[in-house]
């Protein structure tokens, strides 16, 4: 059985109360087929319908009647232990939670906070390197679970248009997504009639980004290993084993110090230029990230 999500519960009360899935969905601040996704995992949790949909305006089941109380006790039981522990702790500490992707937890923000030196001096920081389900995370920001969110500005990290206004952006710096390979295997490319290939795994964003080059400029590759991360990939290529595309910000050193060259030297048109942004949500009040927004707005300009 998978694992009870709490918003999942705040989606019960909104379908319960408004009996149509688009208003429902657009109270809480997702698309339709997230929030009837989120209503149907709910259901596979509980083992019964919850919902009749063959009625107008949705009704609940039977069984969907005798689950609200639990929801409500839940939810109550969920909003006293927040209020009495972690909203205590945010109004007088000085804590900046902020989600980020792994690559930008290993190099973006450690140079951030490097160079924003005493600009940022009594901040405590606590950052989580993983997106998975980028609208939870903007959904995260909302229900003030998380203060800020690092991402490529690229269609599949974007806020939803139910969000877009209640979320603020900001452009950080700018990076390219670049092939590169070992020397020695670049000295010896010609003696190869198909590439092998350092791949990004489909279930990521970069997956589609860097495939769509490929094959735009019919690359013939040789696919020999897939990952999610980066620094995976890096690795890999600094090995030898094969091209890889990487972003600059984390090839910095490599490149620098001749471990990985430009694969296909002087053609810009294998590079991919991204934007990195950052998102808090407008309704944020806390000092602590007001000068942390503040702060990554000057040294980024």
């Amino acid at each position: 059985m998978s694992s009870l999500e709490f918003k999942w519960l705040d989606d019960f009360i909104s379908l319960k109360e408004l009996g149509n899935f688009s208003a429902a969905a657009t109270a809480r601040h997702v698309t339709q087929s997230a929030f009837s996704r989120r209503i149907q995992a709910l259901e596979l949790w509980v083992g019964v319908p919850l919902f009749d949909r063959t009625s107008y305006p949705i009704k609940l089941t039977e069984d969907g009647e005798k689950f609200v109380p639990y929801v409500e006790k839940m939810l109550q039981l969920i909003r006293e232990t927040n209020n009495d522990f972690s909203q205590a702790s945010l109004r007088t500490d000085n804590s900046v939670r902020v989600v980020c992707l792994h690559s930008f937890a290993l190099n973006l923000l450690p140079n951030l906070f490097n160079k924003a030196g005493k600009m940022l001096e009594g901040l405590n920081f606590s950052l989580t390197p993983s997106i998975q389900g980028i609208d939870n995370h903007f959904q995260a920001l909302l229900d003030n679970a998380c203060d800020t969110i690092f991402v490529y500005d690229t269609q599949g990290m974007r806020p939803s248009y139910i969000l877009e206004d209640k979320v603020e952006r900001m452009l950080v710096s700018t990076t390219r997504i670049i092939p590169v390979i070992a020397p020695e295997l670049r000295k010896n490319i010609s003696h190869y009639k198909t590439l092998p290939y350092l791949a990004y795994s489909k279930q990521t964003f970069l997956y589609g980004v860097v495939n769509s080059v490929v094959e735009e400029n019919k690359l013939t590759f040789e696919q020999v290993f897939e990952t999610t991360l980066s620094e995976s990939l890096i690795k890999m290529a600094v090995n030898g084993a094969g091209v890889a595309w990487a972003p600059t910000h984390a090839i910095k050193d490599e490149l620098e110090k001749g471990i990985l060259t430009p694969a296909f030297p002087g053609e810009k048109k294998f590079e991919i230029p991204l934007d990195i942004v950052c998102y808090r949500s407008r309704e944020s009040k806390r000092e602590a990230v007001n000068i942390f927004w503040s702060t990554i707005k000057t040294i980024s300009q």
